[in-house]
């Protein structure tokens, strides 16, 4: 536990140290991020590179405390978590096509399932599936690591909200993997608990900086990681979980990863069921309808972190039906949220902003890009008289 301690407190207090000097070189380089897109939230502009300071601290922290010998694909990981620090840094920056970033998680993902061989090895009995041939258990594993990372990049949405996810999934494995004698990985899940928490710091609202492409994408990446290991391992070892036999782990990692596979899924299925992209970007994210019941950052993802507690809670107390009936259950959960989400949506819709349309037409008509465009201009002579 003592190791524990020391690369949670080594990882936090690398990133709480190194982010003030990473907001100040940004604004004096003009490296932030300036709200130019109507479902962009903030309305000021902000450093969006902390994900270089969680990066930097989670390195430190495994490199320093994790030895080979606990934690022999460490290497791997570290150099696919490179490939996509370096693309989640250019497109922080200067942008980069969906296509390419594409790629290069792929081929990150394709890193891990190779030679790292961390891969789903079975279905457990899911769809009358058991084993999978090797390169079906490549192929499913790459698909899964690129939905989970574009799952934590597409939910990073509001303060605070991403963190404490990723805070929630890394401290939940820490715990399994320290339960299950694997002591390598639960070192690994700390290191980015830590770097997360020393984040999160200067990312509560109201934000002093975003984790951008470069975090998020990261995030996503040991969160799969772990996840997958996680079944793996759980198929060869017996796992008691604060009184819980694990029995069903596909559905308990279901659980942990709950906000953002469903959130994306859902969105992803909308678009495509209105003839859209599904990777076309838009207000409809669970943070975004959340923000439109008038509720803070903050609340808004406490209330998010609650209910990914409460999903864990509920798989760890009903592991003992079966993994099928589990996750029939625990998806049937998250379509009935939301359901009760949309209910209280349209009850505020139909109470505030209908009596309020007529005098909402009468109001002079302006273009909202030419205000979008005095505004950053408005703020970068600030910035430049500063």
């Amino acid at each position: 536990m003592l190791l524990h301690l020391l690369i949670f407190l080594s990882a936090l207090l690398v990133v709480s140290f190194s982010i003030p000097s990473i907001i100040y070189v940004a604004f004096k380089k003009r490296l932030f991020d300036v709200p130019t897109e109507e479902r962009k939230i903030h309305k000021k502009i902000i450093p969006n590179l902390g994900g270089v300071a969680i990066f930097t601290g989670f390195l430190f922290s495994t490199s320093l405390f994790i030895k080979s010998s606990l934690l022999p694909e460490a290497g791997v990981i570290l150099a696919s978590g490179i490939i996509l620090f370096v693309i989640g840094l250019k497109d922080d920056l200067v942008g980069m096509s969906p296509v390419k970033k594409l790629m290069a998680q792929i081929i990150a993902a394709m890193l891990v399932a190779v030679l790292a061989d961390i891969r789903v090895r079975s279905m457990y009995g899911m769809l009358g599936l058991t084993d999978l041939s090797y390169p079906i258990s490549v192929g499913l594993t790459v698909f899964i690591m690129v939905a989970v990372v574009n799952a934590f990049n597409l939910v990073d949405g509001i303060d605070g909200l991403a963190g404490g996810l990723g805070v929630v999934v890394s401290l939940t494995y820490s715990v399994l993997f320290y339960l299950m004698g694997d002591y390598g990985w639960s070192y690994m899940a700390i290191a980015m608990a830590g770097s997360l928490i020393g984040f999160l710091i200067y990312n509560v609202s109201p934000a002093k900086i975003f984790m951008g492409d470069t975090g998020s994408l990261l995030v996503g990446m040991i969160s799969a990681i772990l996840s997958i290991q996680f079944i793996d391992f759980s198929g060869t070892h017996t796992i008691n979980a604060f009184g819980f036999g694990v029995h069903a782990s596909p559905a308990l990692v279901m659980a942990i990863l709950i906000i953002p596979l469903f959130d994306t899924t859902r969105v992803f299925t909308l678009r495509i069921l209105n003839s859209e992209s599904p990777f076309k970007a838009d207000r409809n994210h669970l943070h975004h309808r959340l923000i439109d019941l008038k509720l803070s950052h903050t609340v808004c993802a406490l209330i998010l972190v609650g209910v990914n507690l409460l999903f864990i809670s509920l798989a760890l107390a009903f592991q003992q039906i079966g993994t099928m009936e589990l996750l029939v259950i625990l998806s049937l959960f998250a379509i009935f949220c939301n359901s009760a989400l949309t209910i209280l949506l349209n009850q505020r819709k139909k109470k505030y902003i209908l009596p309020q349309a007529p005098q909402h037409l009468e109001s002079p008509m302006t273009d909202p890009k030419v205000e979008k465009e005095k505004f950053v201009e408005s703020i970068l002579e600030r910035i430049a008289k500063n």
